[in-house]
């Protein structure tokens, strides 16, 4: 496969919502977004918590599903369900390391069980037509313990049509600096797409990795989350088209707020809507004070609420200006 966009947002447990999705799509038409990590065995019962989380909106195209488990024939099963819905991608989680997933045999687990894994991603080629990703860590205890440029070649083998690549090994969680050499030694030896994703803090980084290990993409998580614009200034420097772009810092945050509220059901908006507040509190001065307050309310609208007061006593934080992909001097973004 080719793609026509080399970037992708990472798919992020109690972060990567609607809200979210929406609020990327707003800057990039094109940029891959992807759900929630969504488990296997949810999606075939027809969990209600997991029927919110799995809908595809309009603004959603193109939408990869990432789905989370070890059983084969249930892995196939919920990536068919998915895949009706219609969707650029369903992507195979064999990169998570929490603890309660590796407890589970899933996740970044089935880098330590090759056979599993392959049955996995047959089981899925099967039962799909859409595109067949795999997300994979290159390592669990150590950088010793997997071959990572031969478990990869598996996946292609098995029928994955791309493979994104975090080189850090499972136990080491976010820890420590990716080791992007072993993303390269991997693109080298496949045919497929293969996509790096490891501490992209800024587009100037995406388009270095990318040129540095000839991936052939570049996914970013966390600091997508802080910064739901980055995907339209990676395009931007990529096409080197001089674009400015002014960020209103305080109606984006707000927006998702507001839009956690409509895409999610009642139970969830506490824990979505920190998550976010969470990384994207990093824009402003006082982020750490900001998020405190946010933890205090029990609800969206209070959090809406603490936002608009912050931006209310700190107006030259409101907006942030972006020349040729870079926060111009003296804006809220330089800062970052």
């Amino acid at each position: 496969m080719r793609l026509d966009f080399p970037f992708m947002m990472a798919p992020m447990a109690e972060i990567t919502t609607p809200a979210l999705r929406c609020a990327v799509r707003e800057y990039s038409p094109d940029v891959i977004l992807h759900s929630e990590m969504l488990s296997a065995a949810a999606i075939v019962a027809g969990a209600q918590k997991n029927s919110s989380m799995a809908e595809k909106h309009p603004f959603d195209d193109p939408l990869a599903y990432q789905i989370l488990g070890s059983d084969p024939s249930m892995m196939a099963d919920a990536a068919a369900i998915l895949c009706e819905k219609g969707c650029f991608a369903i992507d195979i989680n064999m990169g998570c390391s929490a603890p309660d997933i590796l407890k589970k045999g899933q996740g970044a687990c089935l880098i330590r069980d090759p056979h599993r894994a392959r049955a996995v991603v047959e089981s899925c080629r099967k039962a799909v037509s859409a595109n067949l990703s795999v997300k994979m860590r290159t390592g669990f205890r150590s950088y010793d313990d997997v071959d990572p440029v031969g478990f990869a070649k598996m996946l292609e083998d098995s029928g994955a049509d791309y493979v994104t690549v975090h080189p850090r090994y499972a136990k080491l969680g976010f820890k420590r600096t990716a080791d992007w050499e072993i993303t390269a030694r991997i693109k080298r030896a496949l045919k497929i797409p293969v996509i790096g994703n490891g501490d992209i803090t800024s587009p100037a980084t995406a388009l270095e990795r990318m040129r540095s290990c000839g991936c052939d993409g570049i996914m970013i998580g966390r600091e997508a989350v802080k910064s739901p614009w980055i995907f339209r200034l990676c395009s931007d420097m990529l096409g080197q088209k001089g674009r400015t772009l002014e960020v209103d810092i305080e109606k984006l945050f707000v927006g998702v707020l507001e839009n956690t509220k409509k895409y999610l059901p009642a139970e969830l908006h506490k824990s979505r809507g920190l998550r976010f507040g969470f990384y994207f509190s990093g824009n402003a001065v006082y982020g750490h004070s900001l998020f405190t307050m946010l933890r205090k309310h029990p609800d969206l609208d209070g959090m809406i609420g603490v936002v608009r007061e912050y931006y209310r006593r700190n107006p030259a934080e409101k907006t942030i200006t972006f020349i040729n992909g870079i926060p111009s001097a003296g804006a809220a973004g330089s800062r970052q």
